[in-house]
């Protein structure tokens, strides 16, 4: 694929809770010092069970933690952190229906923007994008600063192709966060597609520091450079993807030689080349290095129209 995956990756972007801290007074109850969707001063012992099953989903014990939490709701039946908590269990399991249903019992107590998110993305992981907009915007219109809500608002958006809309939730994300990485990503990719070239590369930069793939990072810089007329920096860009992908190594010379004084020079008759290599291309598969030359040479020869739709044919067959 042209971009990092990013479908599925809801699990873990589930809300993990703390424990909830007991406050000193004179009665039974208490009311926490961090109200994590919590409605009403919650029976002491039931925050104690709440807290050891926190501790055991910590650990890894969930058939310890789940019976814990559901004995922490039989003492508090509106203990909306223990159902969300549940529900991230089964989330995490892999039993998206006994998730959701958790879920919904803690938005029968009350509406939180965290759990709406939660339900959203067990929705937007069967790939059901409306109802997961849904509840996406619902958690939005609760907490419209909520960096997790406005990112999955955006990658619905992205994933239907509405880029505008998805741009406009990805720049909320970056404003609260300018290094998020996958709002980064998919922003660079919106601007790519644009052919808005620098706006893409500033993308690139906010996490430059912080991709774990730096190949994809230089290889998407030397595109950029390369649309944009710098070759010298395309060249340098693309060859230190190359120093890390050495299934690419059979294209280094031809980068090294690629500079804008020396193009037309190693080219010659450019229309020739182009004829050939494509005579050449049509009696075979072709490898993404023949692709490569011939986009560059139709881009040299000005058909840039050419150049574009002969990657995106390339990017749609290696997506298949």
């Amino acid at each position: 694929m042209l971009w990092p995956p990013h479908k599925g990756a809801g699990r873990q972007n589930l809300i993990l809770l703390e424990k909830i801290k007991l406050k000193t007074d004179n009665s039974n109850n208490l009311i926490p010092e961090r109200s994590y969707m919590i409605t009403s001063s919650v029976p002491r012992e039931a925050v104690l069970i709440y807290n050891s099953a926190l501790e055991m989903s910590r650990t890894g014990d969930v058939d310890g933690a789940l019976n814990e939490y559901h004995r922490a709701i039989r003492v508090h039946p509106k203990f909306m952190a223990a159902y969300n908590n549940i529900g991230e269990i089964y989330a995490l399991m892999g039993e998206s229906d006994k998730a959701v249903a958790s879920y919904l019992e803690a938005l029968k107590i009350g509406k939180d923007h965290r759990i709406l998110l939660n339900l959203g993305v067990e929705h937007f992981n069967k790939n059901d994008h409306v109802q997961a907009l849904k509840y996406f915007t619902e958690s939005l219109s609760l907490e419209p600063s909520f960096i997790e809500g406005n990112f999955y608002a955006g990658l619905v958006h992205y994933n239907q192709e509405n880029h505008k809309k998805a741009e406009k939730y990805f720049l909320k994300v970056i404003k609260a966060d300018a290094m998020h990485l996958k709002a980064n990503y998919l922003l660079s990719h919106i601007y790519y597609e644009r052919k808005e070239y620098l706006k893409a590369m500033e993308c690139l930069d906010r996490i430059r520091e912080t991709a774990d793939d730096r190949s994809f990072l230089n290889r998407y810089y030397g595109f950029c450079c390369f649309y944009l007329g710098r070759y010298d920096d395309a060249v340098s860009h693309l060859t230190s993807a190359l120093e890390s992908m050495p299934e690419y190594a059979g294209l280094k010379k031809y980068l090294d030689k690629l500079t804008y004084e020396n193009k037309m020079k190693e080219i010659g008759d450019l229309e020739q080349a182009i004829a050939e290599l494509e005579n050449d291309i049509a009696a075979r598969d072709p490898g993404i290095i023949d692709l490569t030359k011939l986009s560059m040479l139709y881009i040299f020869k000005g058909e840039y129209k050419k150049a574009e739709t002969l990657i995106q044919s390339y990017k749609k067959k290696l997506a298949s």
